[in-house]
Protein backbone atom coordinates (compact mmCIF):
# COMPACT_ATOMS: atom_id res chain seq x y z
CA UNK A 1 0.00 0.00 0.00
CA UNK A 2 1.01 3.62 -0.73
CA UNK A 3 0.05 6.59 0.74
CA UNK A 4 -0.02 9.83 -2.03
CA UNK A 5 -1.29 13.11 -1.40
CA UNK A 6 -4.08 13.83 -4.08
CA UNK A 7 -4.33 15.90 -7.29
CA UNK A 8 -7.57 16.98 -9.41
CA UNK A 9 -7.43 14.21 -11.39
CA UNK A 10 -8.31 11.96 -8.26
CA UNK A 11 -11.64 13.83 -7.46
CA UNK A 12 -13.53 11.37 -9.37
CA UNK A 13 -12.47 8.43 -7.36
CA UNK A 14 -12.54 10.40 -4.24
CA UNK A 15 -16.27 11.19 -4.46
CA UNK A 16 -16.91 7.46 -5.73
CA UNK A 17 -15.10 6.15 -2.52
CA UNK A 18 -17.18 8.67 -0.71
CA UNK A 19 -20.17 7.57 -2.04
CA UNK A 20 -19.76 4.34 -1.07
CA UNK A 21 -18.89 4.57 2.00
CA UNK A 22 -21.10 7.07 3.70
CA UNK A 23 -24.97 6.78 4.08
CA UNK A 24 -25.62 9.79 1.68
CA UNK A 25 -23.46 12.42 -0.57
CA UNK A 26 -21.86 13.95 1.94
CA UNK A 27 -19.00 15.20 0.26
CA UNK A 28 -19.94 16.19 -3.48
CA UNK A 29 -17.72 16.42 -6.08
CA UNK A 30 -17.92 20.16 -6.74
CA UNK A 31 -17.15 20.40 -2.85
CA UNK A 32 -13.73 18.05 -3.84
CA UNK A 33 -12.64 19.46 -6.96
CA UNK A 34 -12.97 23.24 -4.92
CA UNK A 35 -10.74 22.08 -2.43
CA UNK A 36 -8.07 20.46 -4.48
CA UNK A 37 -8.08 23.02 -7.34
CA UNK A 38 -7.67 25.85 -3.79
CA UNK A 39 -5.40 23.89 -2.19
CA UNK A 40 -6.53 24.75 1.28
CA UNK A 41 -8.09 21.29 1.93
CA UNK A 42 -5.43 18.48 1.83
CA UNK A 43 -6.44 14.49 1.33
CA UNK A 44 -4.75 12.01 1.46
CA UNK A 45 -5.06 8.53 -0.67
CA UNK A 46 -4.21 5.00 0.16
CA UNK A 47 -3.34 3.33 -3.12
CA UNK A 48 -3.23 -0.30 -3.37
CA UNK A 49 -2.14 -3.27 -6.12
CA UNK A 50 -4.73 -3.10 -8.66
CA UNK A 51 -4.93 -7.04 -8.76
CA UNK A 52 -6.67 -6.36 -5.31
CA UNK A 53 -10.37 -7.65 -5.22
CA UNK A 54 -12.41 -4.98 -6.70
CA UNK A 55 -16.10 -3.64 -6.14
CA UNK A 56 -18.16 -3.64 -10.41
CA UNK A 57 -16.66 0.13 -10.60
CA UNK A 58 -13.17 0.13 -8.38
CA UNK A 59 -11.14 -0.35 -11.70
CA UNK A 60 -12.52 3.14 -13.04
CA UNK A 61 -10.07 4.55 -10.29
CA UNK A 62 -7.32 2.42 -11.32
CA UNK A 63 -3.63 3.92 -12.97
CA UNK A 64 -0.86 2.43 -13.52
CA UNK A 65 -1.19 -0.58 -11.87
CA UNK A 66 -2.38 0.91 -8.62
CA UNK A 67 -6.14 1.92 -7.59
CA UNK A 68 -7.10 4.29 -4.91
CA UNK A 69 -9.15 2.26 -2.02
CA UNK A 70 -9.12 5.40 0.77
CA UNK A 71 -8.81 8.79 1.49
CA UNK A 72 -8.63 10.98 4.34
CA UNK A 73 -8.86 14.89 4.23
CA UNK A 74 -7.64 17.83 6.36
CA UNK A 75 -7.26 21.26 6.84
CA UNK A 76 -4.51 22.70 8.70
CA UNK A 77 -4.43 26.41 9.78
CA UNK A 78 -1.25 27.12 11.31
CA UNK A 79 -0.37 25.21 14.82
CA UNK A 80 -4.24 23.08 14.40
CA UNK A 81 -5.31 20.72 12.11
CA UNK A 82 -8.96 19.84 11.37
CA UNK A 83 -9.89 16.27 10.10
CA UNK A 84 -12.80 16.23 7.77
CA UNK A 85 -13.54 13.55 6.72
CA UNK A 86 -12.05 9.28 6.10
CA UNK A 87 -13.34 7.06 4.20
CA UNK A 88 -12.41 3.72 2.88
CA UNK A 89 -14.10 1.32 -0.23
CA UNK A 90 -16.05 -1.10 1.29
CA UNK A 91 -14.72 -3.52 -0.47
CA UNK A 92 -11.15 -3.30 1.67
CA UNK A 93 -12.11 -1.99 4.76
CA UNK A 94 -11.25 -4.31 7.56
CA UNK A 95 -7.61 -4.66 6.11
CA UNK A 96 -5.88 -1.72 7.93
CA UNK A 97 -6.42 1.13 5.63
CA UNK A 98 -7.84 4.00 7.90
CA UNK A 99 -4.76 3.00 10.29
CA UNK A 100 -2.33 4.14 7.79
CA UNK A 101 -3.96 6.78 6.49
CA UNK A 102 -4.14 8.13 10.23
CA UNK A 103 -0.80 7.27 10.38
CA UNK A 104 0.15 9.66 7.69
CA UNK A 105 -2.56 12.16 9.06
CA UNK A 106 -0.32 12.00 12.26
CA UNK A 107 3.19 12.20 11.02
CA UNK A 108 2.00 15.22 8.26
CA UNK A 109 1.04 17.13 11.08
CA UNK A 110 3.54 16.42 14.17
CA UNK A 111 3.25 19.32 16.34
CA UNK A 112 -0.09 20.60 15.65
CA UNK A 113 -3.09 20.07 17.44
CA UNK A 114 -6.12 18.06 15.83
CA UNK A 115 -9.42 18.13 15.91
CA UNK A 116 -12.24 15.90 14.48
CA UNK A 117 -16.14 14.91 14.90
CA UNK A 118 -17.37 11.86 15.03
CA UNK A 119 -21.34 9.87 15.02
CA UNK A 120 -21.55 8.46 18.17
CA UNK A 121 -22.95 5.45 16.67
CA UNK A 122 -19.56 5.33 14.61
CA UNK A 123 -17.77 2.55 16.79
CA UNK A 124 -15.40 1.49 14.72
CA UNK A 125 -14.23 5.23 13.33
CA UNK A 126 -13.85 5.76 17.44
CA UNK A 127 -12.05 2.60 18.27
CA UNK A 128 -9.85 3.91 15.74
CA UNK A 129 -9.28 7.62 16.50
CA UNK A 130 -8.99 6.61 20.56
CA UNK A 131 -6.50 3.95 19.24
CA UNK A 132 -4.18 7.27 18.00
CA UNK A 133 -4.66 9.25 21.55
CA UNK A 134 -7.77 11.19 20.35
CA UNK A 135 -9.70 12.35 23.45
CA UNK A 136 -13.07 13.30 23.48
CA UNK A 137 -13.55 16.83 24.65
CA UNK A 138 -17.12 17.73 24.01
CA UNK A 139 -20.82 16.39 22.42
CA UNK A 140 -23.61 17.91 20.16
CA UNK A 141 -26.84 16.28 20.65
CA UNK A 142 -28.68 15.86 17.63
CA UNK A 143 -25.71 17.59 15.35
CA UNK A 144 -26.32 14.79 12.11
CA UNK A 145 -29.50 14.96 9.83
CA UNK A 146 -30.37 11.53 11.39
CA UNK A 147 -30.18 12.88 14.87
CA UNK A 148 -27.00 11.02 15.58
CA UNK A 149 -24.85 13.04 18.47
CA UNK A 150 -21.52 13.87 17.42
CA UNK A 151 -18.50 13.32 19.26
CA UNK A 152 -15.68 15.90 19.13
CA UNK A 153 -12.46 14.67 19.43
CA UNK A 154 -8.69 15.91 19.82
CA UNK A 155 -5.07 15.24 20.27
CA UNK A 156 -1.56 17.19 20.36
CA UNK A 157 0.07 15.24 17.53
Amino acid sequence: MNIKTATIDDSQRIHQIALAAFSRDQVPKRLIDEQLAAGRVTYLLAEVDAQAPATADFKEGAVEGTQVVGFLSYRAILDEVDLSFLAVDPAFQGQGIAHQLMQAFCEQNNERKAYLEVAENNVSARHLYEKFGFEIYARRDGYYHDGQTAILMEKNL
